[in-house]
């Protein structure tokens, strides 16, 4: 069964919620064994002990970093980001990297990063491939936070 983390490392204004040696041991010891890894740009900084990421450029180096500690895929989500746009990369073992873009929303809604972890395991689990379940993932998430912004 394919696993699939979402690293909550920080809350939302960026205070990190685990210490060194405990993420330390998550990127050792978990991470390798997950099919995925689901971090935010916070998160993402925190895992490769760099500054917050500020272009996609840096956001796909600071990806590669994990990924060459072992990490197997990553989406890095774009939901803390600015912009009219929520963009989170698909980031893999081959050069390519996927984007899955939605409009940002103007709700603030707690707990999506594990609504879209839990959305990709689900069709994980169906046996859909990676790509898809992440586009059906994200799909998911947009079309609840959608209702509710309208509620």
């Amino acid at each position: 069964m394919p696993a699939v983390l979402d690293p909550v490392l920080a809350s939302t204004s960026g205070r990190a919620l685990l210490e060194a040696g405990a993420i330390t041991a998550m990127k050792r010891n978990l991470m390798p064994l997950c099919r995925l890894v689901t971090p935010n740009l916070i998160e993402l900084a925190l895992l490769v002990g760099s500054a917050l990421a500020v272009d996609e450029n840096e956001v796909v180096r600071q990806g590669q970093s994990l990924l060459s500690a072992g990490s197997q895929a990553l989406v890095i989500k774009g939901g803390h980001a600015a912009g009219p746009r929520s963009t989170d990369i698909l980031l893999g073992r081959d050069p390519e990297l996927i984007r899955y873009d939605a409009p940002r929303l103007a709700t603030s809604v707690r707990g999506t990063g594990c609504m879209l972890a839990s959305a990709i395991a689900a069709h994980l689990a169906k046996g859909c491939p990676l790509e898809d379940s992440v586009r059906k993932g994200k799909l998911f998430v947009f079309q609840n936070l959608q209702k509710n912004a309208a509620e």
